[in-house]
Parts: C-alpha cells; sequence; structure tokens
C-alpha cells in the first residue's frame, strides 16, 4: 500500500469533527487495505510505531524535526522556526516547505506503508554514539521522498501527534461496522490481541466465529478487567447483585503473571514487563505453585514493612516499577507481598468465559499459600449489609484502601469498566488525570516547573480534554520518603516538555496523577468544559497510562451525581 493512500486518509479524518463520520470514512479504508499492509496501516492509523510491551521510544524531539525539515528543504532553522511559531504545527512546516521546494528530488520514489513504518521502527531502535545524526538522516530521507502531504504526516507520525482526531473508541467501532460486528466484540478482541491489525486479520479469516475462539496469548499481556465505583455498600450490592464476594482492596499495584512452559513473566496493566525488578515474586510464585501447566493470573503486589508486616502505601512500592539497577538492594528495602485474586488461563483453556465463583475455587486449589510471600485476596461472600460494613471497617483500620464487591456468577470482560466489580473506598472521590502542561515558578519557585494542566480523555477519539491546573500537594522540600517535591517533578517532566510560551510549557501526555477535588464545576476556561475546584495532588500512578486515565463520560457523571 503506498502511503500517499494512507496521508489521504488522514486529511479527510482531519477535516471530519464528528464522530460518526469518521467511522463512515474508516471503515471503508479498513475494508480495503492489503492483508501485507494490515499490521503497519493500522499501527500507523492509531498513532504507534511499538507495541506498549514493547518498551521503546522513538525519541524524536521537535529540534531534531527542523534538523531534517532544513537538510532537505534548505531553509535554515531559524526560518523553520518563525514558520513553526506563526502555524503551530511543524507537520505544516514541512508540507508548506515542502510544496515551496524548488529543487526537486531526481531520484524521487513512491513511498509505501511499509517503508514509512519500519523506518520509524529503526529510528526507535538505534541507541548509541551517533544516534541523534542517525535518527536525522532516516528521517530526511522519508521526507526527501515524500510528497507535501506526506511530509505533514510523516513530521506527525515523528512527533507522536497525528492531529486526526481518531482514538481507540473510534477504530473499533470502525471495525465493527466494516465487518458488521458489535463494537462490545471488538473491543473485547482489542482488549485480549491488542494489534487492531491482527484483529482484522482473524475477522477475515474466521468471520464472526473470531469471538468464540477468543482466548489469551501466553506471553502477551492483555487489558484487565477494570471496576467501576461505588457510593456505598448499598449501591455495590445494586450493582453485583446477592450474595458477593467482598475482597480487601490492597494499596498496591495489580499485575497478570503468565507461566510459559515455567518461564514466568510479569506485565502490568500499562503493559510493561516488569519481571526482572520483582525477582522475589517470581521466587514466590515458584515455590508456592507447580508449573507444569500454563496459567495467566493477576494479583496486586503489596509492599510491606519489615518490623510491623504492615503494609506500605503504593507510593512506597512504586520505586520498584521502574528500577532498572540495584535491584537486589530494592528486594531486601521494600519488600513485598502477591495478593492472587483472579484466573484468566489455566492449561490451555481460556477462563474468561468461566463464572469467577469457579476461577475463584480454581486459584485455591493451585495455589499454596506462604505468609509474607503470596496468598489469595482476602475475602467473605455474604449477602447482608452488617457483614459487608464489617468487612470494609476492618479494610480501613488496618490501612488498606478499601473493598472490592465482585459478582459471583459474572465471566472475565477484559478491557472494560463493567459491572462484574465494584470498588468502595472510605476517601473523597479521585480522578486519575495525565499532565499536559504546566508553568515555571518564579520566587522560590524559580527552575521549578508549577501549576500543572491535566486532562481527562475522551474515549472515543482519544483527545485529552483539559479539566484545570494542580499545584497545591507537592512539596518544596522533602520531608518523608514518599513526598513528591515540585523538583521531582521538574525532572520528571522536563524531557516530555514539546515547546514553551513563556513561562508556560506543554508536555507530551506520559505523566498520570491521581488528584482528589472538591467539586466539579462547568467552566468554559478547559477544553473539557469542566474544572475540578481545589484540586488537590495525591500520589503519582507510574501504573497507569495514558489510556487508563479518567475518562470525560466518568466526569459527567461525577457532575450529575454531585448535583443530587
Amino acid at each position: 500500500m503506498k502511503f500517499e493512500e494512507l496521508s489521504q486518509l488522514f486529511k479527510k479524518l482531519e477535516a471530519i469533527s464528528e464522530k460518526t463520520g469518521k467511522v463512515n470514512v474508516l471503515a471503508s479504508f479498513i475494508k480495503n487495505i492489503p492483508e501485507d499492509s494490515l499490521r503497519e496501516a493500522l499501527m500507523l492509523i492509531s498513532g504507534s510505531i511499538f507495541y506498549p510491551w514493547e518498551e521503546r521510544k522513538l525519541g524524536v524531539g521537535e529540534k531534531l524535526v527542523m534538523r531534517a525539515i532544513s537538510i532537505v528543504t534548505g531553509i535554515s532553522k531559524e526560518k523553520i522556526e518563525e514558520l513553526f511559531v506563526k502555524l503551530g504545527d511543524l507537520g505544516l512546516v514541512a508540507e508548506k516547505l515542502s510544496s515551496e521546494k524548488k529543487q526537486k528530488t531526481i531520484f524521487k520514489k513512491e513511498l509505501t506503508v511499509k517503508e514509512v513504518y519500519e523506518t520509524f521502527r529503526e529510528i526507535g531502535n538505534l541507541e548509541g554514539e551517533g544516534t541523534i545524526d542517525k535518527k536525522v538522516r532516516l528521517l530526511s530521507n522519508l521526507l526527501l521522498h515524500a510528497s507535501p502531504l506526506e511530509s505533514r504526516y510523516i513530521v506527525r507520525i515523528a512527533l507522536e501527534d497525528l492531529k486526526i482526531g481518531v482514538g481507540e473508541g473510534i477504530i473499533i467501532e470502525s471495525i465493527a461496522s466494516a465487518y458488521s460486528l458489535n463494537p462490545e466484540d471488538v473491543e473485547m478482541l482489542y482488549a485480549v490481541y491488542n494489534d487492531f491489525g491482527e484483529i482484522i486479520y482473524k475477522i477475515r479469516k474466521e468471520g464472526k466465529t473470531v469471538i468464540q475462539n477468543i482466548t489469551p496469548l501466553l506471553g502477551k499481556p492483555l487489558r484487565v478487567m477494570l471496576a467501576i465505583k461505588a457510593e456505598s455498600i448499598t449501591e455495590a450490592f445494586d450493582v453485583v447483585g446477592r450474595p458477593a464476594m467482598i475482597e480487601a482492596k490492597y494499596d498496591g499495584f495489580r499485575v497478570q503473571i503468565h507461566n510459559i512452559n515455567g518461564r514466568l513473566e510479569l506485565w502490568t496493566r500499562r503493559l510493561e514487563n516488569v519481571t526482572k525488578q520483582f525477582p522475589d515474586v517470581i521466587s514466590f510464585i515458584e515455590e508456592s505453585m507447580t508449573l507444569d501447566k500454563p496459567f495467566i493470573i493477576e494479583a496486586e503486589i503489596v509492599g510491606y514493612d519489615q518490623r510491623n508486616k504492615k503494609y506500605l502505601p503504593f507510593q512506597m512500592i512504586s520505586q520498584r516499577i521502574k528500577r532498572k539497577y540495584d535491584i537486589e538492594r530494592m528486594v531486601k528495602e521494600i519488600p513485598v507481598e502477591a495478593r492472587v485474586f483472579d484466573v484468566v488461563y489455566f492449561d490451555g483453556k481460556s477462563l474468561m468465559n468461566v463464572p469467577f465463583k469457579d476461577r475463584r475455587n480454581l486459584l485455591e486449589k493451585i495455589i499454596n499459600p506462604i505468609e509474607g510471600k503470596i496468598q489469595l485476596s482476602e475475602g467473605i461472600i455474604t449477602s447482608s449489609d452488617k457483614e459487608a460494613q464489617d468487612f470494609f471497617n476492618e479494610a480501613i483500620e488496618r490501612g488498606l484502601e478499601g473493598v472490592m464487591f465482585k459478582n459471583l456468577n459474572a465471566p472475565y470482560h477484559p478491557g472494560r469498566r463493567v459491572g462484574y466489580m465494584v470498588k468502595l473506598k472510605p476517601t473523597k472521590e479521585t480522578l486519575d488525570v495525565v499532565i499536559v502542561g504546566a508553568e515555571w515558578g518564579e520566587g522560590k519557585r524559580g527552575g521549578w516547573l508549577t501549576s500543572f494542566t491535566i486532562a481527562v480523555r475522551d474515549e472515543e477519539t482519544g483527545e485529552l480534554l483539559e479539566i484545570g491546573e494542580v499545584g497545591s500537594g507537592f512539596k518544596e522540600k522533602k520531608e518523608n520518603p514518599d513526598d513528591v517535591t515540585f523538583e521531582d517533578m521538574t525532572n520528571m517532566l522536563k524531557n516530555y516538555i514539546i515547546r514553551s510560551e513563556g513561562k508556560r510549557v506543554y508536555i507530551s501526555p506520559k505523566v498520570v496523577i491521581e488528584v482528589i477535588y472538591d467539586e466539579i464545576q462547568k467552566s468554559p476556561k478547559y477544553s473539557s468544559g469542566f474544572a475540578l475546584r481545589f484540586p488537590r495532588f495525591v500520589r503519582l500512578r507510574p501504573d497507569r497510562s495514558v489510556e487508563d486515565i479518567d475518562t470525560i463520560t466518568r466526569v459527567m457523571e461525577l457532575y450529575e451525581r454531585q448535583k443530587g
């Protein structure tokens, strides 16, 4: 497939504001993608080069792109910067300068989707001395052979910002429309396989039976089933039914554990491989379970204090998630326990359609609990509000986050917040949001980023919608090990700065935080149409990706709920 065809699609999608129009155009295009370009085309449409579990980044910034544009067009970087300030989009800059270029490339070739995609993978895989120059050379070569329109989107792909208003939700609906499937079924396929090209290939080969044949893949992480939130014991029971399993909600981080022929792998809900960071958990599983049968189980990894054996807050264990060195020291300093709570695959069979009570019974058979290492999540089965309240109160007294209510007869539905499980916490409502901007501080906060602009997600388009600014909750000086300072945030975010306008900086959406607030108000100031009143930072969420943050739909629900 020619890249020009994909560029024309991007242009059409960019010009359409309505969701239905985007779905119709994309569905029509999807049906005609050649089989040998499915994977590459769908990855580019989704704005991705690498799968989440590959842990690779393009590492291309605006200055690198400007160098490449300058090499290809012969225009100075200073003039390119001037045009960038005027147009606000380096993709449009590349398109304009390419169309005005007087000297044409003599041996120009037509770019293919596969060639563009593979070149970007090569760019992202580069390491070591001379990497920047090699990236510039590869990007320049693409731009050299690109048409003006292709240049627009090559630059945007490089900067990981296509600006076509298409997120996972629209792609899912487009695939469903193209092949007359239920969008929820396509959503489940994506939650399991995490590869739109692979999904379309399977649909073309298997038709609608692909849904019946869906099964988790060992060694390839799936998107986990998510809980909705409840405000009371009664509401929680109303959602999941009676009787229900009520489990302790631990303040740790969630992992799925794959046993692949005796080789164990740990994956976070962000689909990141953290096997190397948790050799202790691997040894716990090897000690507790027989590894002769393959499985995928889910657990919460919780840190605890060696002196009093009490569980530690998430902020402490989060230090281990990203750790690439001194792992043995961290294992000793922050010991953990695995609390297993679900199984979705065992002995060659998918258990996604098996009732939760049977999955729980299986866990009790295959796990030999070892205190301080690996155990099942604590829980009771009850229909009683009083018993549920007592269990909840006990969990809070022990310093746990709250409890989970689970429907005993529910299947496992990956990737969705469904009414099969509900979380109940005692604190005010919080939101998981992503940082998209900030301002440089003044006075004693000079040199630090402060006043962070936060956003929620439109689940259909993937667009990030601003909902406020947060500056409280961060510390100027670290008083406790789990404090997060403005300096910490600055060091974390400075490599993600996209561009600056005076004191204000725009930030690539990589860092997810949890915030608490007093109230949600309607506001024209932010793109979401809402504003959080008195938002306050609670904690970093390195276990969350931008796909995991709260949505505009949830914000609307909370707004309506607070109105009574």
